[in-house]
């Protein structure tokens, strides 16, 4: 069984990704038969451990540059046990002269990659492989079907229930959350918890795994969770609406609306999460025939 790397790659149709407050810590690409969404965690210090804008922007971004370096691999598999190998030695190295690193300052991330593989039928296969709530929204002859890992929410509930319903000022997290947000941190890629991108602890072999068959042309979208916050949180629209749109080529829109929604309750009293403005980013991408 061959795969389409010579046939069939991906091209962008859309994306676009905007900053939620002060560094942008999400990623997305493609290149060939790979397409992928980061979306970067800081560990919970105020000490920065790397080179870039952020410690998560710093990750987002190594993790971009080596899919992108890795594509000519034979499967996601592949590139994923390469890319856990490549994470660890660049943060080692990035941190060599660092007396004590903690878990709690490590940055992580949620990754969404898919892949082509063979054509079948006039059809293509795609895998998926996710660690995190990043999301994939593939069409399938059932309609819009969402692919993500949501082993993180039990402890996001957690998270929130530790925010309550009264609201907090942009840019400030309550203590009580910061507690849970490092409670929740000690179950990061544990059996008993929840599986991510991360320097310091292994995660290769552990992602959720998706596939399905689409037909070339049609649009696949992937986002951020600060993206589909106008599904998850604000409710505006279903996936297959959001989905429906963003093929359409109203990306731009919906990220306006998405930002005037979050202005319009600054402190997330009506609509409960942790940051105000959280980074967003889609991408709206398609298979096609390689010249």
């Amino acid at each position: 069984m061959n795969v389409t790397g010579s046939t069939f790659c991906f091209r962008s149709l859309d994306r676009l990704s905007l900053t939620g407050s002060r560094v942008n810590e999400d990623g997305a690409g493609l290149h060939g038969r790979f397409a992928w969404i980061i979306d970067g965690a800081t560990g919970l210090s105020d000490d920065q451990l790397t080179s870039g804008g952020s410690d998560a922007a710093w990750l987002a971004a190594f993790v971009g540059e080596r899919l992108t370096a890795l594509s000519g691999a034979e499967g996601a598999d592949m590139v994923l046990r390469q890319l856990e190998v490549d994470v660890r030695s660049a943060f080692e190295e990035e941190t060599a002269r660092v007396p004590d690193v903690s878990d709690h300052h490590t940055p992580s991330a949620c990754l969404g990659l898919i892949a082509l593989m063979q054509e079948e039928g006039g059809l293509l296969g795609l895998q998926g492989r996710f660690f995190g709530d990043v999301i994939a929204l593939v069409p399938s002859e059932h309609g819009i079907t969402r692919w993500s890992d949501e082993r993180a929410k039990p402890f996001e509930r957690k998270t929130l229930a530790a925010l309550g319903a009264e609201g907090h000022e942009p840019g400030r997290i309550p203590e009580a959350v910061r507690n849970q947000i490092l409670e929740n941190r000690a179950r990061l890629n544990q059996q008993d918890g929840y599986w991510v991108v991360n320097p310091r602890r292994p995660w290769a072999g552990q992602e959720l795994r998706f596939d399905a068959q689409v037909r070339p042309g049609a649009p696949i979208v992937l986002a951020t969770d600060g993206f589909m916050r106008l599904v998850d949180v604000f409710e505006a629209y279903s996936d297959a609406e959001l989905y429906d749109r963003l093929a359409a080529g109203k990306g731009q829109d919906l990220m306006r609306e998405l930002r005037d929604r979050e202005r319009g309750d600054l402190m997330a009293g009506a609509y409960p999460r942790v940051k105000t403005h959280d980074d967003a980013t889609f991408l709206v991408i398609a298979a096609e025939r390689s010249r």
